[in-house]
This record gives C-alpha cells, structure tokens and sequence, in this order.
C-alpha cells in the first residue's frame, strides 16, 4: 500500500491533482469492470503521422462500454482453466499468481472472456480506452515522454518477464497496463485503416488470418507502447509476450 501511494504521489508531481485517492485494487475472483463513456474520437497516429500502419487518422463515434481494470492474471485464467479442465498456459513456470497471463492464442483469450460474460475488445474500444477518449494521449496515462516510466513497463525499463497486474499507475479511466507489460489481443481482424471515410479494407484473411495486438510489452521498446501503434499477428501464436483482457457492452 505505501508504494501505491508513493507512485500516486509521483504521478500528482508530474501531471498535477487536486487529491491522492485509493484506487479499487486487484480481486482474484472477478473481473473488475470499468464504465469507458463513449464518445467521438480522432483514431491513428496524430502525433507523428510517420507511423503507416495507423494512417490515415480518421474519426469515430466510441459507444459506451465496459472494460477490464487489470489484464488478464495468471491466477485467473489457471481457475478458468482447471474448471474447464484445460491445459494451464506455462505450465512449468512457478512465477505466476498476479502476473499477467501470456502464452495464450487468440481462441483461447476470446473463450476466456466469453465465460466471463465478455468479448476481446475492438480495435476502436482499445484505443479509446488507452489514450483517455479524446484527450488522445500518447501513452496509456500520459504525453509527456519523462513520465512514461510511472504508467508503462516496456524493454529499457523492466526485466524480460511480465509483471504482477496494476505494478504502475492507471491512466485516466482508472485501467492499469493498457501500456506495455504484455501485449493484448484484440476481437478484430488485422484491416487497413480507412480513406477517405470508406470503408475499411479486410486484410485477406484466408492467406494471412491475421488478429491484431496492442500496447506492447517487456520486450517491446518504449515506442511501441504508445496508443495508436498497432501490430498484426497469426491468430495461433503463443507467446510470453501476448495476454490480453476483456470487455463487454
């Protein structure tokens, strides 16, 4: 507890509060779920624009949702997973408990979120989520480079594992990690961002059958954890690398 308030009182340092106050924590045995309220909000890379892969910046209108404060625990899923009498993810890593899960296929982080009464997020609600509405910040929390350290664990300043959940502060709607830790699958399928307020073009799925990722990782550098960055990827992959988290309408 006295380092939650210490890092709370950092982030007050940096970006300024009129309060500390005690946020919700970790509950092993539910999904705690955060009201995001839906509005517009200007999608892609809108700080460079140098980032392709998430151009052109096009609008859309966010519907109201729910989302997961924390991802994923390894403690969690290994329940779902003895309850459904399923293999655990790692098997023989002892390190687990509060730890981000990883090593978990796409299927499997949608069969998840299903038996949680949830869905993986769209693209859309997980960006939204990450960059405060439209506030549009950079990193999940933050735009200021110096204080990304207080929101996001990524390469330079972690070591190659995953952390427990909630380890740095939340961002603005009070989700933990929507920055780095592991990288998080999204509902969707890998598409092209739309032109000229088309409709957006489906990666050909029958060749690549591609998902998408977001919000990097340990293993990721710093840039990768930033809001708009986006990254396609086989739906079967497992890696220590990818958990994910869930939301719901």
């Amino acid at each position: 507890m006295a380092r939650l308030f210490i890092c709370l009182a950092a982030v007050c340092l940096v970006a300024g509060c009129a309060s500390i106050r005690t946020l919700p924590q970790y509950n092993r045995a539910e999904i705690s779920w955060v009201n995001i309220e839906g509005g517009p909000f200007i999608m892609g890379d809108t700080f460079t624009r140098l980032n392709e892969d998430a151009l052109p910046v096009h609008r859309v209108d966010v519907k109201s949702f729910k989302m997961s404060r924390f991802e994923t625990s390894f403690e969690q899923y290994d329940d779902y997973a003895r309850r459904m009498e399923i293999p655990r993810p790692m098997p023989d890593d002892s390190n687990r408990g509060r730890r981000a899960v990883s090593d978990i296929s796409w299927d499997e982080a949608v069969a998840f979120c299903e038996s949680v009464g949830g869905r993986l997020p769209s693209e859309t609600e997980w960006e939204y989520a990450a960059a405060d509405g439209a506030a549009k910040q950079l990193y999940a929390g933050t735009s200021d480079s110096l204080s990304v350290d207080l929101f996001a664990s990524y390469r330079e300043n972690s070591r190659g594992e995953a952390y427990p959940v909630g380890n740095k502060a939340p961002n603005e709607f009070g989700l933990y990690d929507m920055s780095g830790n592991v990288a998080e699958w999204i509902g969707e399928y890998y598409q092209s961002y739309p032109e000229n307020a088309v409709d957006a073009v489906i990666a050909d799925t029958t060749l690549f059958d591609l998902r998408i990722i977001r919000g990097g990782s340990v293993w990721a550098g710093q840039p990768i954890t930033r809001t708009y960055w986006r990254t396609g990827t086989l739906k079967e992959v497992r890696t220590p690398s990818v958990g994910f988290r869930c939301a719901r309408d």
